[in-house]
């Protein structure tokens, strides 16, 4: 495959330089929230079973962005995952003032013997096994919702090496203007082979004869 490459705009006419400048801010605006999307997704399903900025921080690395990416993604998460502040009560003019009540103590109950019966080696065992299963089923999920997520992203960069093609037809091939594509969103590596197989593949639909 042609390695990803820097665009030579210099050879480009100006309008279309400006165009293309539009289209690769729109590209990388649009894989942004195709991944804002996906880490949310990606939190709420192991909320519960992990920690969300942990959960965050592995969806960002398992899918390798750029660290400008990356901080525009958990930025955005973050402000999304924000719980809004709920706001007081105020009187209207003319009402009294909402009376609160003081907070009452939370009565303690003595535990009996009962809570002492989960250190007993049959219970200790039990628990190492339930453990054991919800990791298992925590690690299941994960490798799912990545694999979901990167058909989604890459689903995005398709999308987007078109529109590439499209604006560049007249001036290079369609190889050439996936390859710039790749450049311009700094993709490499696997990923960049898979968009340009899967962008050549949807193009010849178009180009070839039927």
């Amino acid at each position: 495959m042609a390695r990803p490459t820097r665009i030579p705009s210099r050879r480009l006419p100006e309008s279309v330089r400006r165009r293309l400048e539009v289209t690769t801010a729109m590209a990388w605006e649009a894989l942004v929230e195709q991944h804002v999307h996906e880490a949310n997704e990606f939190v709420s399903l192991l909320r519960g079973r992990m920690d969300m900025e942990d959960a965050l921080a592995l969806y960002l690395a398992e899918m390798d962005l750029d660290e400008t990416m990356a901080t525009a993604v958990r930025t955005r998460v973050l402000v999304a995952l924000e719980p809004a502040e709920p706001a007081e009560p105020r009187a209207q003019p003319g009402e009294a003032e909402p009376l609160r009540l003081p907070s009452l103590p939370v009565p303690e109950i003595d535990e009996d013997d009962a809570g002492w019966r989960r250190f007993r080696p049959d219970a200790l065992v039990r628990g190492i096994r339930r453990r054991q299963q919800r990791s298992a089923e925590t690690e299941t999920m994960i490798e799912l919702a990545l694999a979901r997520a990167e058909e989604a992203v890459m689903q995005t960069h398709v999308d987007n090496a078109i529109g590439f093609t499209a604006l560049l037809d007249d001036y290079v091939g369609i190889g050439r203007a996936v390859s710039y594509y790749l450049g311009a969103v700094l993709l490499s590596g696997s990923r960049a082979h898979s968009v340009l197989q899967r962008t050549m593949a949807r193009l010849a639909d178009v180009h070839l004869p039927r």
